[in-house]
């Protein structure tokens, strides 16, 4: 196990808050619109699709033209609520403001083991020191690039991401049957 920087092991860290001059919808049906996430939409490891709001076509090219979200990017809530992380599972969405992008390096730091880093809550309490603001509180994307992150080999990341990933997979289905008890 190494220790090193956020900067020096992700690939890519993507405000898309720049480009995030739209009106956003709701409610919309339509294949002519694209459903957009914001801060709202993100919960750790679930993304509420529900909270959507939707952009047009144009918008959306606009918003991505530097980068597509694809299916295994992380997602984490920069500021109100500072923290929130899940990982992207649909294509064709667009990221709004509040939310930043993330993307480890190739063989370096494995996305799985990213996002369960995020939501250590060691990691946790570190992204809400380091935020500031006095009426919303942020993460200042400098800050964020210099915490300190131990990982394990690529190989141990990628086995302990899996069984993280089992676990919550798990809950999630003991969760539903335990929503479809008759009491």
């Amino acid at each position: 196990m190494k220790k090193v920087k956020l900067k020096d092991v992700l690939t890519e860290i993507i405000d898309f808050s720049s480009k995030a001059k739209y009106s956003g919808r709701s409610n919309i049906t339509s294949e002519r619109y694209i459903p957009t996430l914001s801060a709202l939409s993100v919960h750790n490891n679930f993304i509420d699709y529900s909270k959507c709001y939707y952009v047009t076509l144009n918008e959306y090219k606009e918003m991505t033209s530097n980068r597509i979200p694809k299916i295994g990017d992380i997602l984490l809530t920069k500021e109100a609520p500072v923290g929130r992380v899940a990982m992207l599972d649909k294509d064709n969405i667009a990221i709004g403001r509040r939310l930043w992008l993330l993307t480890g390096k190739e063989n370096i730091l494995d996305n799985n083991y990213l996002l369960y880093f995020l939501q250590w809550n060691k990691t946790q309490k570190l992204l809400k020191s380091i935020s500031g603001g006095s009426t919303v509180k942020s993460v200042n994307i400098n800050s964020f690039k210099n915490i300190e992150v131990n990982i394990h080999s690529y190989e141990e990341q990628i086995k302990i991401g899996h069984i993280l990933s089992l676990i919550d997979k798990k809950i999630n289905l003991n969760n539903k049957i335990n929503d479809n008890l008759v009491y």
